[in-house]
């Protein structure tokens, strides 16, 4: 892969602080009208732009890293077909009553 031209683009900043970015930028960043971007600060004393999305609140569990790896414990059983079906709600709160007895007896 050939090395990546440097690109240098000035922006100009308005009186209330904003600048527009330009098309070959925002392409290069992915970004449209309306996306987020952190201004973040290296550690050599510049500045990176980074392209940044938000995660409601009541979603946040989803993205904590014990939570993403039993997400992906739990596909590889799905995918390695390591299940237990049960057809009724009784049939599923007994063989989950199982399990926790289970657990608690290697306690």
């Amino acid at each position: 892969m050939p090395p990546a031209m440097a690109l240098v683009s000035f922006l100009t900043v308005d009186k209330k602080g904003r600048a527009t970015l330009p098309e070959q930028v925002r392409s290069d960043l992915g970004v449209r009208s309306g996306d987020l971007l952190i201004l973040e600060r290296t550690e050599k004393g510049t500045w990176e732009l980074v392209p940044a999305s938000l995660v409601p609140r009541d979603q946040l569990w989803f993205h904590h890293p014990e939570m993403r790896k039993r997400l992906e414990e739990a596909e590889a059983d799905f995918a390695g077909e390591r299940t237990t079906r049960t057809r009724t709600p009784a049939q599923a709160q007994a063989f989950l009553d199982r399990l926790k007895r289970t657990r608690r007896k290697r306690s």
